[in-house]
């Protein structure tokens, strides 16, 4: 055997094996580099949403506390125009984040109406300023305040925890799903959403 036989064998089988080792070990890191990028993208979702409920009730507290003789916003002079700014921005922001749902994940027709009826309870205090009126959710026991709060804990849950599969929707799909989530269908039927979602847990 010659010189270049008896080395060249065994340092092909150490290179071979190092960048073998090499390429699966870069393969594992940017595997679990993107799985806590997705966490992170996931838990900054979920910490903007209960901002945005924060504001919610901000809003809504500051609105009611005005003045017990409320009338309908209608310019800037109007001492709840700020509320007003407020409530419009909240729901702008709830928007963005739900675009952002629709194209990151795979969405169950049950999640879609919880997305949709969630949007739906967040216009609740900027109906009540324009008209003028106190948002009269006066107890924890209020039906549609019932149903904000199970609506408002279920994005929650859906937005901090990771999804089965990190498949991306289609184009398609994530249009389609946005445009459910978005759908006018919510505006009448999103406390009877809630209230599915609470008796459907109580079963289980």
């Amino acid at each position: 055997m010659s010189i270049i036989e008896s080395v060249g064998v065994p340092l092909l089988t150490v290179a071979a094996t190092l960048g073998g080792g090499w390429l699966v070990s870069t393969r594992i890191t940017d595997h679990w580099d993107q799985v806590k990028k997705n966490r992170d993208m996931d838990l900054a979702a979920a910490q903007d949403f209960q901002r945005l409920y924060g504001e919610f009730i901000a809003v809504w507290k500051t609105w009611n506390a005005l003045t017990s003789g409320h009338t309908p916003v209608t310019t800037p002079e109007h001492v709840g125009w700020g509320c007003l700014e407020r409530a419009t921005a909240a729901e702008g922001e709830i928007e963005a984040l739900l675009a952002k749902v629709a194209a990151e994940r795979v969405l169950t027709g049950e999640e879609v109406d919880v997305l949709g009826g969630v949007r739906q309870a967040f216009k609740a205090v900027r109906r009540t300023i324009q008209r003028g009126e106190p948002l009269d959710w006066w107890s924890s026991g209020v039906q549609p305040y019932v149903a904000f709060k199970s609506l408002s804990t279920a994005v929650s849950v859906l937005l901090s925890t990771t999804p089965n599969t990190r498949r991306r929707p289609t184009v398609t799909l994530a249009a389609h799903n946005f445009r459910e989530i978005t759908d006018n269908r919510h505006e009448i039927s999103w406390i009877e959403t809630a209230q599915r979602f609470s008796l459907e847990d109580r079963s289980t």
